[in-house]
């Protein structure tokens, strides 16, 4: 009888690395060492050792972390809080790679006590996420999509295009893991279309193989295979260890659910192998867990429990729930196969225990509220957001009305102050014409006057001058 717990075990770490923690590329880390070489004990030093342990993470958690404790130490000192809540961040992340999620909450909220007292909304993001991330690889669904949805709220606040595709397969992760295939396919192809568009190859690998998980937990596997092994192509390509890890396990079940026992085995070790070499318990023990129920399948019920068993305590260590439920269910089918009732009984009631603590009708209840709470906060600032547009478009327009009223009153007045200037020249230019007139008449009126006063002389004058008849009379008297 085939162990149902196997379809779960690696389904849940193709998680991405949380909404900010892009999947280390190739970098110059020679470049950095030289530089942190050379820095004096100052912010850029502090700097350059966070940019060099988080490009370590993947390859090497361990070095991540002492950096990070370098930089965070060298913050402190020289008091640059920013620079301490990149080195908290960035220690979490370490600790996360290595899949010690207690560790990892804990520089995870010192992190964001930092932030949030410097009020850097970008950081306060980032760290939301990435406490998000730890508790859904412990099975705490409810806090996971709390701090996922918050998450995603204020990076759509900041236009973060990376970290809400981030966040959106995040979430599609914690509905996978529940089996709500459909809501969770709807967030993973949303968050592929964004980084497709983006050209980032880091998720676009990680959202494949989050796809890939849905088509195998439907028993789709030529599709999830495709899937698969496009994502461990383009994480070989960019040298990214969990990937491939993650993949390895993946592909190593898909074979599992098709009977094929020794290509899924193979894969089981590869990816066991890839996990011991960075550090990673989750993945460990993942891979112990499927190992162990593999070995149930075919009979090899010694290796079975040994495999098992190392996976339950390294899990428990962690508080990752989900694979000590698994690993119990996978424990008390071994002891009921092999006649160990009594043990059977025993693991199978740890198995309830887990499975509940999971899947509690409170706990479901809490994750409806979160993603309603989201959507409503969602349509309520779409709808906020629709009525300042039409309250500006509204002022835009009265502004418009008001400018052309002036433009009219302006104009009107200009019109009303040319008019009245006009009318005043032509009351001014009558006026004068008045005076004109009137002049002209007192002067022809003189001259008139002269002419009548000289007629009147030369008549007078006239009159008094003797005639010529007479005048040549008293001529010719007098020579007489």
């Amino acid at each position: 009888m085939k162990t149902p717990v196997i379809k779960y075990l690696f389904l849940a770490t193709s998680l991405l690395c949380f909404n900010s923690l892009l999947i280390a590329q190739q970098t110059k880390t020679d470049s950095l060492l030289s530089f942190i070489k050379k820095d004096k004990e100052d912010t850029g030093k502090v700097n350059h050792l966070n940019a060099l342990a988080f490009a370590l993470y993947s390859a090497n958690p361990d070095s991540t972390i002492l950096l990070a404790h370098q930089a965070a130490a060298l913050a402190e000192k020289i008091n640059f809080p920013k620079g301490k809540a990149n080195a908290y961040g960035t220690a979490g992340v370490g600790y996360w790679a290595k899949g010690d999620y207690p560790k990892a909450l804990e520089n995870y909220f010192a992190a964001l006590m930092t932030d949030e007292a410097l009020n850097n909304k970008e950081g306060i993001a980032k760290r939301l996420g990435n406490i998000g991330g730890v508790y859904y690889f412990q099975a705490d669904y409810p806090k996971a999509l709390d701090y996922y949805f918050r998450a995603l709220k204020m990076n759509e606040e900041l236009g973060n295009k990376n970290n809400i595709a981030a966040n959106l397969g995040n979430i599609g992760s914690v509905y996978n893991s529940q089996a709500d295939y459909p809501k969770a396919l709807d967030y993973y192809f949303r968050a592929l279309k964004m980084d497709e568009k983006l050209g980032n190859k880091n998720y676009i690998a990680a959202d494949l193989g989050n796809i890939g998980n849905v088509y195998n937990s439907q028993a789709d596997y030529p599709r999830s295979l495709d899937y698969y092994f496009r994502a461990l192509k383009m994480d070989e390509e960019l040298g990214n260890k969990n990937g491939i890890a993650r993949h390895l396990g993946n592909i190593g079940i898909v074979y599992y659910n098709q009977a094929d026992y020794p290509r899924s085995l193979d894969y089981y070790f590869r990816a066991l192998k890839m996990a011991e070499e960075l550090g990673n318990k989750n993945g460990i023990a993942i891979a112990l867990g499927n190992i162990g129920s593999l070995y149930i399948k075919t009979g090899k019920f010694v290796e079975a429990e040994e495999y098992l068993k190392q996976s339950i305590v390294l899990a428990d260590s962690i508080g990752a729930l989900n694979r000590v439920r698994n690993n119990e269910e996978a424990l008390s089918q071994l002891y009921d196969t092999t006649g160990r009732h009594k043990l059977a009984l025993e693991h199978y009631k740890k198995y309830i225990t887990a499975r509940d603590s999971i899947n509690n009708e409170e706990n479901t209840k809490k994750q409806t509220r979160f993603e309603m709470q989201y959507e409503f906060d969602k349509k309520e600032a779409k709808a906020k957001a629709e009525a300042e547009k039409k309250e500006a478009v509204a002022a835009a327009e009265r502004r418009k009305q008001q400018i052309i009223l002036w433009s009219v009153i302006s104009g009107l007045l200009l019109v009303f102050a040319f008019a009245a200037f006009i009318l005043r020249a032509y009351r001014q230019i009558k006026k004068k014409n008045i005076e004109i007139d009137g002049q002209k008449r007192i002067i022809e009126e003189k001259q008139n006057d002269i002419l009548a006063s000289i007629r009147y002389a030369r008549r007078i004058q006239n009159a008094m001058l003797p005639t010529e008849k007479y005048l040549n009379r008293i001529i010719k008297q007098a020579r007489m």
